[in-house]
């Protein structure tokens, strides 16, 4: 996969996309790369650390995008208009055991185009990122495809290449901070304001065709309340619509899955729900009824 988007990479910088490339030695914490700009939209990395459970300190980077108004960028899925999520390649970094990338709460934005999923004027990407050996420096080469799009979406390429040695994540821009918080919690790690699913069921949504309803409860409020729904393996579905409002807490969304194939694949991958407010955001993984 990574020599996949190397390669795709490389072919959209001989096309003449939009490319940012940053170069640095090894740092102190905190940190932050120079802003690099690109198509409407500027780029940095950011390095810092933040505990983990255990007590432990789980170290990351982090891509910060920042956006022209009117200017929107995507989600891991982009939503029914289509678009481009980060790709990341991590080739020529070194000390990398691990890097996984999360994602912030998305907010649903309609146009012409239809529905997408993702951000307006800047979002934080955390990367979680383990060394092969803790006690030596990590060299992070990181090379980043991503879509910035406002009628049209454009791809953008962001290059950076930097040396970190283990006092780099002792400390942390409080952007990566307010990232990490806005990423849903899952079981476990769940607050009293996260929002909790009550229930899924079946629903018979006529002409033959099959839905899912999802009771949602939102503790914190229903304030930017939504709900995003995939399959257990990562792959998308319609978008959800809300129908009804069962309490001032709770919302009823549903979700039509129009493909026979799809629906016999969710009941062996069952669903992943991310479920977001102004408050908080959870991801929860259920079977499908």
């Amino acid at each position: 996969m990574l020599n996949v988007i190397s390669k795709l990479l490389l072919g959209l910088t001989s096309l003449g996309v939009v490319s940012m490339c940053f170069a640095a030695t090894a740092v102190a914490a905190p940190y932050a790369t120079d802003w690099i700009k690109g198509h409407n939209s500027r780029a940095r990395l950011l390095v810092g650390g933040a505990p983990a459970p255990g007590g432990t300190l789980q170290r990351y980077v982090a891509l910060e995008l920042a956006l022209e108004p009117g200017w929107k960028t995507y989600w891991r899925q982009p939503g029914s208009a289509g678009g481009i999520p980060p790709q990341l390649s991590w080739q020529g970094s070194s000390n990398l055991k691990t890097a996984i990338l999360k994602f912030p709460a998305p907010i649903r934005m309609v146009d012409s185009s239809g529905v997408a999923i993702g951000y307006k004027k800047s979002i934080v990407f955390p990367i979680a990122i383990e060394a092969n050996a803790p006690s030596r420096p990590i060299v992070v080469d990181l090379k980043v495809f991503f879509g910035v799009c406002r009628e049209i979406c454009i791809p953008a390429q962001a290059a950076f290449k930097v040396a970190l040695n283990p006092n780099s994540f002792m400390q942390s821009p409080p952007q990566l901070i307010k990232a990490l918080q806005r990423v849903p919690a899952v079981a476990g790690h769940t607050t009293k304001h996260s929002p909790v699913l009550k229930s899924v069921t079946r629903s018979n949504v006529g002409s033959g065709r099959r839905g899912l309803m999802f009771d949602v409860h939102f503790p914190g409020g229903t304030a930017g309340a939504d709900l995003f729904a995939e399959s257990g393996d990562l792959l998308p579905l319609a978008m959800t619509k809300m129908v009804a409002k069962p309490s001032p807490d709770t919302i009823r969304y549903k979700v039509v899955v129009d493909d026979d194939g799809q629906w016999r694949e969710l009941g062996k991958t069952g669903l992943l729900l991310t479920i977001v407010s102004n408050a908080a955001a959870s991801e929860t993984r259920v079977p499908r009824p």
